[in-house]
């Protein structure tokens, strides 16, 4: 570097600046390919250990167990990735020979190291197996990530909890059902659902009874979807008291009873357009002879949303056939009403199979 001894300062600082950059650069291109062949060598890892343990989980799963190779530490990560990709068609039940062969490859402790690790993914994958391992006693180890901010890593220890204890974990996850407005709702559907309705229901039915009209909707329909009996009771209170549009629109997609459907019958003439399509709908799902006349007297309504649902519901109806339908058609002297029909027939007619 001689010949920097008789130049000015700031070309001698240009100068080690630029080295400084090109080292730097040449740092980070050395670290990125070492990375991505760490990367490749443990997809290569993982794709052996797929091939390995995917036939034997398989097998498992089925309920036999051959002769099994020794989990090697390796092989751990692709393991656990086909350990929970054959319990997800068992809707969180596992098989006694399952049982046995994460026994004998010491599979709890691989998990309880992993749920150590920062690695996200990692977490993630332990959390899910270790509720399919179904060991009461993972129950407290999961249990600090229902708390975990990311609601992906907080929704998967809720299900592996439901998994592991329901009885415990359901006094637990109820509360929170409630305040975590940002959990996605068809997880947590998927998690009641494959729960003991028995478990379930008394704790749901109890906090939708007391959940404020902004919270009450969600529950209502996810109180539907584990027990339609206990929350028809809820609905059709509901129906009848309250005033809030958001709860009585929930009702009415979420009813499944018709002796329900004189609470139904007086929203037909709500003030509000979208209430009166939703109850015509739901008067084509559960609707008795007598009211397709209800129906009719919809087809000339002032929104169009409300006519098309009506005649939705109408040519829904298990006890009106296309006779009755073009029948009807033909007996309106309303502009709006045949109009509407001819629309909902046409479309039938193309839906049918031909």
């Amino acid at each position: 570097m001689g010949f920097l001894a008789g130049a000015a300062p700031v070309v001698v600082i240009a100068f080690l600046l630029g080295l400084a950059v090109s080292v730097l650069t040449l740092l980070m291109m050395l670290t990125t390919m070492v990375m991505r062949m760490n990367s490749l060598r443990m997809e290569r890892i993982d794709a052996d250990a797929r091939a390995l343990w995917h036939p034997l989980l398989s097998h498992a799963a089925a309920g036999h167990l051959g002769t099994l190779p020794t989990l090697q530490a390796r092989h751990v990560r692709g393991f656990i990735e086909v350990w929970n990709e054959v319990h997800e068609p068992l809707r969180g039940g596992t098989t006694d020979a399952l049982a046995e062969l994460a026994r004998a490859g010491d599979l709890p402790r691989h998990l309880y190291r992993f749920l150590g690790q920062t690695t996200f993914h990692h977490r993630v994958m332990a959390i899910i197996a270790l509720g399919h391992l179904k060991r009461g006693e993972s129950f407290d180890r999961v249990l600090p990530f229902l708390n975990d901010k990311s609601p992906i890593l907080s929704l998967c220890a809720a299900r592996s909890l439901m998994q592991l204890d329901p009885e415990r974990a359901v006094p637990k996850l109820v509360p929170l059902i409630v305040e975590r407005t940002y959990w996605s709702q068809g997880v947590v559907a998927s998690i009641l659902t494959e729960s003991e309705q028995a478990i379930v229901t008394e704790p749901m039915a109890d906090a939708t009874l007391h959940a404020t009209s902004d919270v009450a909707p969600r529950l209502i329909r996810f109180l539907a979807g584990v027990s339609p009996e206990s929350a028809a009771p809820i609905i059709r209170e509901a129906l009848r008291t309250s005033s809030d549009e958001r709860i009585i629109s929930t009702c009415l997609q979420s009813m499944t009873d018709p002796a329900d459907l004189d609470c139904v019958r007086p929203l037909l003439s709500h003030p509000l357009w979208y209430i009166r399509m939703q109850a015509a709908s739901t008067l084509g799902a559960l609707g008795v002879p007598g009211d397709e006349h209800r129906l009719v007297v919809m087809l000339r309504d002032t929104q169009w949303w409300v006519r098309y649902r009506a005649a939705q519901a109408l040519l829904r109806l298990k006890f009106i056939g296309a006779d009755d339908a073009r029948r009807i058609h033909d007996s309106q002297t309303d502009a709006f009403a045949r109009d509407i029909l001819s629309h909902v027939l046409a479309e039938r007619s193309i839906e049918a199979p031909t």
